[in-house]
């Protein structure tokens, strides 16, 4: 039977049955929508979201009450078990091997270089700074070692 405004039952009883079944299907429905507006918001953050972001913010309070609980029973933290995994290595270029042939180029400031533009006083030698390039000639790899001599005035 379709409800309508027109074709209403006079029994109170029935009307009541007819009520408490459209409560029913009304709280149905927002839990339905609930849903998709959830699902919604999630395939959104996936596909305009940031990427870093691995943890929902939703799933935070699944942790919230244990946190909580925790911090009321002054618990010690538990110990960080050790892992037989070695620690990662950065992101960049690795340092290449020791055992390939190595041939040093050293550049060095000439002699009127080597002064301080203010003061005229020779510089000092403070260091180098190292980079190494991998040349291939067919057959053999070898490392060139290019130094950059560094200078620094003394008086400042």
């Amino acid at each position: 039977m379709e409800i309508n405004r027109h074709n209403l039952p006079e029994d109170t009883a029935a009307l009541q049955q007819m009520v408490a079944g459209l409560l029913e299907e009304l709280e149905v429905r927002e839990w339905r929508l609930r849903q998709l507006q959830y699902l919604v918001e999630q395939l959104l953050r996936y596909r305009y979201g940031p990427k870093r972001e691995r943890v929902s913010e939703n799933q935070l309070f699944l942790f919230a009450v244990t946190l909580l609980s925790a911090g009321e029973e002054n618990a010690p933290a538990p110990e960080k078990p050790e892992t037989s995994q070695p620690q990662r290595i950065g992101h960049g270029r690795q340092h290449l091997p020791k055992t390939l042939e190595r041939r040093r180029v050293v550049y060095d400031l000439g002699e009127r270089e080597r002064r301080c533009p203010e003061c005229q006083e020779e510089l000092k030698h403070i260091g180098e700074e190292v980079s190494e390039r991998l040349e291939y000639v067919p057959a053999s790899l070898y490392v060139i070692e290019e130094a950059c001599q560094k200078y620094a005035c003394s008086n400042g």
